[in-house]
């Protein structure tokens, strides 16, 4: 039974995370896992990019907009407030209630402040997802790397593994390191 994983807005707030997992969503549509958000995390993600880029056109930030409609197994609209305990930033709160909302089992997040232990969902930060996906679906993860490395390789500068390390994702980094070295000893 595939996993139900709510998205907190930091993962989409890194243009570097929501490509991977959308990639990764995309390429195990075989079951392995679905992604659930709320609109309400979308439009802190939008709020948080209008913030950090106020020149950007509106087509960026619609864009994401975009992207959440195609890739989202479900995006909730309803569901119930108040006070989290074991929470302490109020701001996180509708995180915490969308994901039970949505009978999420896994809450992916790049926030520390989040606790699993009164909470009805597992807490993942995308680096322990990622290389949990590589685990169950590795031929996914060859897919997205195939797809991203092309990319990445004719811009001057970062590279797809040195991305991830920025990301904050270190072991998933290491593990398309390896794989990207090994595709270019087999292309020889």
């Amino acid at each position: 039974m595939a996993q139900r994983v709510f998205v907190d807005a930091n993962v989409l707030f890194s243009r570097t995370l929501y490509d991977w997992l959308f990639l990764l969503r995309i390429e195990s549509r075989g079951g392995l896992f679905q992604i659930h958000t709320s609109w309400d995390v979308i439009n802190e993600a939008g709020t948080r990019l209008r913030d950090e880029h106020p020149e950007w056109d509106g087509e960026v930030i619609s864009s994401l907009m975009s992207k959440a409609q195609d890739v989202f197994d479900e995006i909730i609209e309803v569901f119930p407030g108040g006070k989290v305990a074991g929470t302490a930033d109020s701001g996180d709160w509708h995180v915490h209630h969308a994901a039970e909302a949505s009978r999420a089992d896994i809450l992916l997040t790049q926030d520390s402040g989040f606790s699993s232990d009164l909470a009805l969902y597992d807490v993942y930060s995308c680096d322990e997802f990622f290389v949990e996906i590589e685990k169950c679906d590795p031929q996914a993860v060859q897919k997205v790397i195939e797809f991203q490395a092309p990319y990445w390789a004719k811009r001057d500068g970062k590279q797809l593994p040195e991305a991830l390390r920025d990301a904050n994702c270190p072991e998933f980094a290491q593990i398309v390191l390896k794989r990207i070295r090994k595709m270019a000893v087999t292309t020889k």
